[in-house]
């Protein structure tokens, strides 16, 4: 029991025996008032939480509903009947079974359990499938739903959903071990009453529907690289991945607050593939490459929304007069900023200026402002000029509402009068320029935080011959092969 998290209460007594991937797994007999333990070999992955009821049914094999504090089963052998729950108070659960209510009191956590993990067991919840156990939990008033399901069937759910139908199978043995390192990763570390979530912000588990779609290739490259994890100097990586690169990755401190040694830039032009596999709509070819354009209505319209659902992070500068983008790569040590360009060439800095002063965003920080895809991009105004200086070297301006003009005569005067558009000469011939943008354009590439693994960088890397290994070799050790890096089975951390 000494790789167990004791979680507020010590856990006592005798051992009761589940099921969980073809071995036996034991759960600890609670306590009145204990939360649930997690086996070592299994995950706790939230379906859903805050809810004030939740209902569930068994789609396949036979499960027992046991209260996990008392160890009583409520219905032993549960069958395809449907389950609505509800807290009472903040310290139990009612329960109803096709319609009926349960008798007698249910605690504050409950366990839909499997009863024999030899065949294959599957519940329902919100009409997807799910392997393994689902863990009802009265937290302060609220439901809680969580899957408790062994690593690697965990992992049937993740890798179909995470790298697309189709891949190469070394590029699914890649994404299979650094899900499975970043999973157990997230174990190791709890912050919460799970380890996961679903959703991309951790990293997408589709269940048993998920597994059903993507076939057997999926659930091979699984069980081929079955327990193995990623390792730098001997510890167990945070393995952070994405799903396009734009060409090249970056580094940990110029994305989050991180300065990791195994998150660092390497190029990756196999990004590129996915301008090459068939395409469904604009996807995956916008992994790549992508634009997105404002008018300055609409950017207005978006700073609103920014502000209505941000309150603390509010942009209020009046009227903006321009945007503008900094480069500059952060120290990994003093988190000061370098003279140096960030080496992927992304955006570190995004300022909005206007009347009233200036509000910047920074670093990944940038990307939900707007709703872009990645922060490498370059930023385009309607209004932006570059004009030669005295010194001979050019001042690029977003905006010259305030720019004058001296005549051959020597009078000051404003550009074009009063109107708010003037023209430009330049060497494609004459153009109007607005004198404050009216239209921002935003080109940029990839897809997501671009910092450990690309997925279409190990498409694109499998599809040329790579293995899963080399693909990890290069994405978490920037290919040096000096032994920092290991793959290896993966080894629980001993707590006492």
């Amino acid at each position: 029991m000494s790789s167990y998290k004791l979680m507020l209460h010590k856990i006592m007594g005798l051992a009761l025996i589940s099921c969980l991937f073809f071995s036996a797994v034991l759960y600890p007999r609670p306590v009145q008032g204990a939360q649930f333990v997690c086996p070592s070999s299994s995950l706790r992955v939230a379906l859903e939480l805050n809810l004030a009821s939740a209902q569930f049914n068994v789609s396949e094999g036979n499960y027992d509903l046991v209260d996990y504090i008392t160890q009583r089963v409520i219905v032993s052998g549960s069958g395809t009947g449907k389950w609505v729950v509800a807290p009472r108070g903040s310290a139990n659960i009612q329960v109803s079974y096709n319609g009926s209510p349960i008798q007698g009191p249910v605690s504050s956590l409950l366990i839909l359990r499997q009863k024999d993990c030899t065949k294959l067991n599957i519940f329902k919840y919100k009409n997807k499938r799910y392997r393994g156990d689902l863990l009802i939990e009265n937290l302060n008033g609220k439901l809680h739903m969580i899957n408790v399901i062994n690593v690697e069937q965990y992992l049937y759910g993740v890798v179909g959903a995470e790298m697309g139908m189709g891949a190469p199978n070394e590029a699914y043995k890649a994404q299979a071990v650094v899900s499975r390192t970043y999973a157990l990763y997230q174990k190791e570390h709890p912050q919460l009453n799970y380890d996961l979530g679903i959703s991309t912000q951790w990293q997408v588990y589709g269940g048993y529907d998920s597994e059903a779609l993507a076939g057997d290739r999926v659930v091979k490259a699984v069980d081929e690289t079955g327990g193995l994890t990623i390792y730098y100097d001997n510890k167990l990586i945070n393995a952070f991945f994405h799903a396009n690169a734009g060409g090249y990755t970056e580094s940990a401190e110029n994305v989050w607050y991180l300065n990791l040694p195994y998150l660092k830039p390497v190029p990756t032009p196999e990004d590129s593939y996915a301008l090459r596999v068939p395409q469904n709509g604009e996807w995956p070819a916008v992994s790549y490459q992508w634009e997105k354009s404002f008018t300055y209505k609409e950017l207005r319209d978006q700073i609103a929304k920014w502000n209505r659902e941000h309150p603390d992070e509010r942009i209020n500068v009046g009227e903006i007069r321009e945007l503008a983008v900094s480069r500059q790569a952060v120290d990994p040590v003093t988190r000061g900023y370098l003279s140096s360009r960030t080496q992927s060439g992304r955006i570190t800095q995004f300022d909005f200026i206007g009347t009233k002063g200036v509000k910047s965003f920074f670093r990944d920080g940038i990307r939900p402002v707007l709703g872009l895809r990645s922060t490498l991009f370059d930023l385009y105004l309607d209004s932006t000029v570059g004009l030669w200086n005295a010194f001979g070297s050019m001042d690029v301006l977003g905006q010259t509402k305030d720019l004058v003009a001296v005549t051959v005569d020597g009078l000051v005067t404003k550009l074009n009068g009063n109107n708010d558009k003037y023209y430009v000469v330049g060497a494609d011939g004459v153009k109007t320029v607005p004198k404050t943008f009216t239209t921002v354009t935003i080109k940029g590439k990839g897809y997501g935080h671009g910092l450990g693994m690309s997925q279409w960088g190990a498409w694109g890397m499998a599809a040329g011959g790579d293995d899963f290994r080399s693909i990890i070799e290069h994405f978490y050790n920037g290919d040096r092969r000096d032994g920092r890096l290991q793959i290896s089975p993966y080894q629980p951390i001993q707590k006492f």
